[in-house]
């Protein structure tokens, strides 16, 4: 999927988009060949409104945003939970534009690929780890997604992640449940699951 996988030579085409939380406003840059360029997507913004809702752990920490595009979920969690997002990206594009949006929305934030982040074991015992997955890239990614937060969480670390019922909500759940041994669906919207598993080992 291009917002995740693929590094390509498509032309810009900058776009400026707004999304008000709580009443601030927060502004991104966006991109031709960047998912969900015209506005936050549904999934991350039922995503956004469940963590900072439901996340109730350690706020002196930073937090990982897996797959983070142009920073939506890292920027805003991140600034409303008084947190440090870890955003990590695999598009060359999606990468330079969340360092951009981070700075822009005044937010501190670490931007990795994703090289250096599995480069790198500083990133180990995080408090919270939360993606919108790119589930067209295959099951098999998602799962691997999964399986990292288990690693990379500390004992009451909490993972969310949100699917729709369409694309195998079921079988997310089930997995997360084998991983962490606990999965539970916290807020459907619209066919939107946001499941949360908490690492108690």
């Amino acid at each position: 999927m291009a917002h995740y996988f693929t590094n390509d030579d498509t032309e810009h085409d900058f776009r400026e988009i707004e999304y008000e939380h709580a009443g601030k406003k927060y502004r991104f840059t966006t991109d031709r060949g960047i998912f969900s360029r015209e506005r936050i997507d549904f999934g991350s913004r039922v995503l956004i409104d469940a963590v900072i809702a439901d996340y109730n752990g350690r706020i002196n920490d930073g937090f990982i945003d897996m797959g983070a595009g142009y920073g939506p979920i890292g920027i805003i969690a991140g600034d409303i939970l008084g947190m440090k997002p870890i955003m990590v990206e695999v598009n060359e594009d999606a990468f330079r534009l969340c360092s951009r949006n981070a700075a822009a929305n005044d937010v501190q934030a670490e931007v990795l690929t994703r090289a250096e982040y599995d480069a790198d074991d500083a990133f180990m015992n995080v408090e919270l780890y939360v993606t919108n997955p790119p589930f067209r890239a295959g099951k098999k990614v998602v799962i691997d997604i999964i399986d990292d937060a288990t690693e990379k969480l500390s004992e009451g670390g909490v993972f969310y992640m949100v699917v729709q019922k369409k694309q195998g909500m079921p079988s997310y759940k089930k997995a997360m449940e084998e991983s962490f041994g606990n999965a539970a669906s916290i807020r459907n919207e619209k066919g939107y699951h946001v499941l949360k598993g908490v690492k108690n080992y």
